[in-house]
């Protein structure tokens, strides 16, 4: 089978595009033939040597490939049937086990889902990791219809995921930012309002001045940086910051008067440490929205297989409006 590998963390100019075996099967692994490898930006964290220091080691030489979609080919002993088109994602892939960028990869049968038949596979194989994450994160920070909520990053992947999934969740308003004003004006054909350009104004005025002068009960912030800074300043009273990411900056400055005096809190959170019951609901609701229409995954676009390399470059560089994936 076609395979992108990489022998050490030294940059995506060292991926290889190699023959390998296709894998095989035991325990309570799938053998998936993948449609739609996922890129992602914890792919480019590892292939780059970007990855956290109290990460474990990963596995080399690896197949890179967090996240994708694709056809049940083996479906062993779990419940999926040959022929199910699934999405999958989980912590050790492309990391410390195979990943998705081959034609073919054993996923076990925890690591995935059916993908809804609204969903094109190139969307479903973010989809597969973000609507989770952005869900439980929801739930962690008491999500419940009538709640306001701040769902920072509205061109990312888990930030339009939680915009999207807390309006189909029964948001009384949900309000977003980018950096960007070509991103903003996306966001508004696309029919997402509230949307802050922060180019043009401070989170926290932009809340205030679309919601009567009012914060907002919920963040979930994908984003961490100065973001996660601002965004803080416009909690109400007991409200709730949930940080799940720092592509805007692995540090940030919070001023503690901005929790101190609504009795606020902000709480760090990883969809990679639930249990597999709770990635089944997550994935339970995503699916139940998307058949509704009431959540449809933002993608930006797909790249052939053996441009993998810019592919990530891409994804780095470029900050899409959606995600992206391989087409096999």
């Amino acid at each position: 089978m076609r395979a992108w590998q990489i022998e050490a963390q030294t940059g995506a100019q060292d991926l290889r595009l190699v023959d390998l075996p296709r894998p095989t099967i035991s325990g309570t692994e799938v053998l998936v033939r993948v449609t739609a490898p996922g890129v992602v930006p914890f792919d480019g964290a590892i292939i780059n040597d970007e990855n956290e220091a109290n990460f474990p080691p990963a596995s080399f030489p690896i197949i890179p490939g967090n996240q994708g979609a694709g056809i049940v080919e083996d479906a062993g002993a779990s419940s999926f049937a040959v022929g199910d088109r699934v999405m999958f994602g989980a912590f050790p892939y492309g990391f410390m086990r195979p990943g998705s960028w081959a034609d073919y990869v054993a996923v076990e049968a925890d690591h995935m889902a059916r993908i809804p038949a609204s969903v094109p596979d190139g969307a479903a194989a973010q989809a597969a990791v973000a609507y989770p994450t952005a869900y439980r994160a929801l739930k962690e920070a008491g999500m419940a219809p009538g709640k306001t909520v701040l769902a920072t990053g509205i061109g990312g992947s888990v930030g339009n995921a939680a915009y999207q999934l807390a309006r189909a969740m029964g948001a009384a308003k949900v309000f977003s930012t980018t950096s960007s004003p070509d991103k903003a004006a996306k966001a508004a054909e696309a029919g997402f309002d509230n949307v802050i350009d922060m180019s043009k104004e401070a989170i926290a005025d932009g809340v205030m001045a679309r919601n009567g002068g009012v914060g907002v009960d919920i963040i979930i912030d994908s984003l961490g940086g100065a973001v996660i800074g601002q965004a803080v300043k416009c909690l109400v009273r007991y409200g709730k910051a949930i940080v799940l990411g720092f592509a805007a900056g692995r540090g940030s400055t919070i001023t503690l008067a901005d929790l101190i005096l609504v009795r606020g809190s902000i709480q760090g959170y990883g969809v990679y440490t639930c249990t597999p019951d709770e990635w089944r609901e997550a994935w339970d609701d995503f699916t139940r929205f998307a058949d509704q229409g009431t959540v449809k995954p933002l993608f930006d676009r797909s790249f052939p297989f053996d441009e993998a390399p810019a592919a990530l470059k891409y994804m780095s560089t470029a900050r899409p409006f959606g995600s992206v994936a391989l087409t096999m």
